[in-house]
């Protein structure tokens, strides 16, 4: 069996090797805890290798991109930035490249509320790719997508989890394109796509009606944070992640893919041009420069990142400051999410009707207390704790 299937749980989940196959035989589909791994048919296998060569898990090539220049950053555009998850940088690199007659392929909810990676060439279809979408998204056929765009010449801007970014290279080969951008999170840990459909069936169920709008960080009611909203036709509901079923799981790490508590990518070796998060603490390092509207933290990591980052800058109010500063709150930037006990039997009943029902929370009293406190004075708190 020398195919992909002999990488077993260190697969991403990126579809290169799918893209890349000569016989078309790989499939991606669900396992029983609904991350997509890939599926050979062996009757159509010739063992060429390709997939194994095309894949970042088995042939893994680091970028050793470590950061040129560390800088804080927040969009001048006051409601692309409410729109986005912190300061709205990613927001401003895909504005600009879609100015320039290019396009930008990013995670997006379907009008199922699927999250998938999808091709934007219009500046007013952008904000389906703002703001953090906490799942795995399905990356389907858009390094094919992209190779044919960037063959054409069309400048590209691709943005996702640094291990899809690296699937995005793997896929491309030796061959350097010009007018490729990169772009890649900083990242905790990918849940699955079920646990994501459990919980919003669960939402439905429990409000009475359907979901038309989720954010997994809305700004909303209390500011830049880490707070969800949902809507349907008559209702709106808000609370902090810490306090929900998903988001505390998210946040505790126990249901993520596998791969993530080994990942490769959680250093300051980066493999995008530009790297973007959240800059938590800036009240602290750049009390200054703090913002109820948030921060990004941005890593320029090349001079293709830089060349994009001089286009936008004067678009934007930016600071240079340094590694530590960021990495004070973001410990993925140093290490992997430890794998915690409880991940050993998060997925066992996940086809269980009640599964999101069963699922605990905790005290978490802090959390509580700060949940009623008006979203404007926990942000005064922030910068004096």
């Amino acid at each position: 069996m020398d195919n992909i299937m002999k990488i077993g749980k260190a697969c991403v989940g990126c579809r290169s090797c799918e893209q890349s196959c000569p016989q078309t035989c790989i499939r991606f589909q669900p396992d029983q805890e609904g991350f997509l791994y890939p599926f050979v048919d062996e009757t159509l296998c010739i063992e060429c290798g390709v997939c194994l060569k095309k894949c970042p898990a088995f042939d893994f090539k680091p970028q050793g991109r470590r950061p040129v220049r560390i800088l804080g950053l927040k969009n001048d555009d006051k409601k692309r930035i409410l729109q986005s998850a912190s300061g709205g940088a990613s927001d401003l690199f895909a504005r600009s490249v879609i100015q320039a007659g290019g396009l930008v392929y990013g995670c997006a909810y379907t009008e199922q509320l699927e999250v998938k990676h999808i091709k934007v060439d219009k500046a007013e279809d952008l904000y389906r790719i703002q703001s953090s979408k906490y799942v795995q998204s399905d990356v389907n056929d858009c390094y094919k997508s992209v190779k044919h765009e960037l063959d054409k010449g069309r400048f590209v801007l691709f943005t996702g989890t640094p291990c899809q970014a690296a699937g995005l290279y793997q896929y491309l080969g030796v061959r350097s394109y010009d007018n490729l951008f990169t772009l890649d999170l900083i990242c905790h840990g990918v849940p699955s796509p079920e646990f994501l459909r459990k919980y919003f069936e669960y939402q439905e169920k429990k409000l009475g009606e359907k979901l038309e709008y989720f954010n997994f960080r809305s700004k909303e009611k209390r500011g830049w944070g880490t707070q969800y909203l949902l809507k349907t036709k008559t209702k709106t509901e808000t609370n902090l992640l810490s306090l929900d079923k998903y988001g505390k799981h998210f946040i505790n790490g126990d249901c993520y893919r596998e791969c993530c508590y080994e990942c490769r990518y959680a250093n300051t070796d980066r493999v995008g041009d530009i790297t973007v998060g959240d800059f938590w603490g800036v009240e602290k390092s750049n009390p200054g420069f703090a913002s109820a509207a948030g921060v990004s933290a941005v890593l320029i990591n090349s001079l293709q990142g830089n060349k994009l980052f001089e286009r936008v800058k004067g678009q934007a109010s930016v600071i240079e400051t340094n590694l530590e500063a960021i990495l004070q709150k973001q410990g993925n930037l140093q290490h992997p999410t430890g794998r915690p006990p409880g991940r050993d039997g998060f997925y066992e009943r996940i086809q269980d009707e009640k599964f999101i029902d069963n699922l605990k929370v905790g005290v978490c009293l802090k959390e509580r207390l700060k949940a009623l406190l008006p979203g404007k004075l926990v942000q005064i708190l922030k910068s004096v704790n």
